[in-house]
């Protein structure tokens, strides 16, 4: 850390700006009032303003995903950091790294009586977010300020993500402070940790394994966790070499071009054709499971079939896979694991290049049928408008990297 006094509120922008942020998203309020001054002070963030704090953590969610960094929403405490509880815990069920920064009233006035007072001596605004964050804590002590937030930064960061939520009062924001905020390290962050017995391990299941012959019917169910891995393209090339239709999970949409030839669309809830044709074909010879908690959505209320000797599942959490899958699991990134398969290419080819032919005629069969569930919606003239001409209206006008907001109401 660098030395420099700088206002508690300053170092903490600062900090923001540092971690590669651009923009803070907030509503205004007496108890971050000090943030307003600062915002104005620096130029590298661009505030902006949400008309309610739920908005504002929505908008730092969604700023996250689609940077690729974490995103920061800022409100008071009390009935402020209570409108964001919806949205925290989106980003909660979502692995989403959201740090969310409350106001809060001077440490010598806690628990006097002092208006929207949530601090441990009253509501206990850190006692609200606890359950729906990795890390909850408040800075009792301006000394305190740069390693709690550089702990809260190293929980929001560990994968798989989460959101994490820093209480402020307000002698800590108005405060001196002697350092200056150093970036966390990019090895801390980017890591893609891999059990490498368990990965050499599925090589198995490629090749049949005690006698068996090699898989000709295998099919990938994509889930968040590749996209987390930032893992995309990996999984395309893997897809293609060895032409390995892929599924994805709701929330993994979009890891997988759904033009795609090897596309077979959604699983699970709200799925395809496609998607239940391949992964619930009872011939399959082999599934691939990266990224999925494998919940109620994610397996058709489990009918999905995870079969012993016939299963592989990547996922960061241990308890993601045992809780489902009896054997062929490996702790660890999907990236990481997906590039493992990559770097395994000669060796696999003696398995997987025999079977090309019988698999694209597998994939040609699935894609002969109707990808969609009452197709003929799509160009329904019902009045009012039917849901499915509305997207499939919606899909002729975008751009291919279009991004279309849904909100359906089944929240998890």
């Amino acid at each position: 850390m660098e030395l420099g006094m700088h206002l508690g509120v300053d170092f903490i922008l600062e900090a923001l700006a540092r971690e590669g942020l651009d923009h803070v998203f907030m509503v205004p309020g007496g108890l971050v009032d000090p943030f307003l001054p600062a915002l104005g002070r620096q130029k590298a963030l661009t505030p902006i303003v949400a008309a309610q704090e739920g908005g504002a953590a929505y908008m730092a969610d969604g700023y996250a995903r689609a940077s690729g960094n974490f995103g920061a929403a800022l409100c008071i405490g009390g009935p402020g950091l209570t409108n964001t509880v919806t949205a925290v815990a989106t980003a909660q069920s979502d692995g989403s790294p959201l740090l969310l920064m409350s106001g809060e009233v001077a440490t010598v006035l806690e628990g006097l009586g002092v208006f929207q007072d949530a601090s441990p001596q009253t509501l206990d605004d850190v006692a609200i977010m606890k359950p729906l964050t990795r890390y909850s804590s408040s800075v009792d002590n301006p000394k305190n300020m740069p390693h709690l937030f550089e702990h809260a930064l190293l929980h929001l960061r560990t994968r798989p993500a989460a959101p994490v939520h820093l209480s402020l009062p307000g002698d800590c924001l108005a405060a001196e402070i002697s350092v200056s905020h150093t970036p966390i390290d990019r090895a801390l962050v980017d890591y893609n940790a891999l059990s490498m017995a368990a990965a050499e391990s599925s090589l198995e299941h490629f090749f049949g394994g005690s006698g068996r012959k090699p898989p000709v019917k295998i099919a990938i169910l994509a889930g968040a966790g590749v996209e987390h891995s930032k893992a995309a393209d990996a999984l395309k090339e893997f897809a293609e070499t060895w032409r390995i239709p892929v599924a994805t999970t709701l929330r993994g949409k979009g890891v997988f071009p759904e033009d795609h030839p090897l596309s077979l669309g959604v699983f699970g809830y709200a799925g395809t054709h496609h998607s239940r044709a391949a992964l619930m074909d009872p011939s399959l010879d082999l599934l691939i499971i990266l990224g999925s908690g494998l919940n109620e959505r994610d397996t058709m209320h489990w009918a999905l079939q995870v079969k012993p000797n016939k299963t592989i599942c990547v996922n960061l959490l241990p308890s993601a896979i045992g809780t489902h899958v009896q054997d062929g699991g490996i702790v660890g990134s999907c990236g990481a694991y997906l590039r493992y398969l990559l770097d395994q290419s000669d060796k696999l080819r003696a398995a997987l290049e025999p079977t090309l032919s019988a698999r694209a005629a597998w994939m040609s069969d699935i894609r002969s049928q109707p990808r969609l569930q009452d197709p003929e919606n799509c160009e329904s003239d019902a009045a009012p408008i039917h849901p499915a001409r509305v997207i499939s209206e919606l899909r002729k006008a975008f751009p291919r990297d279009g991004v279309l907001v849904v909100d359906s109401g089944a929240h998890r």
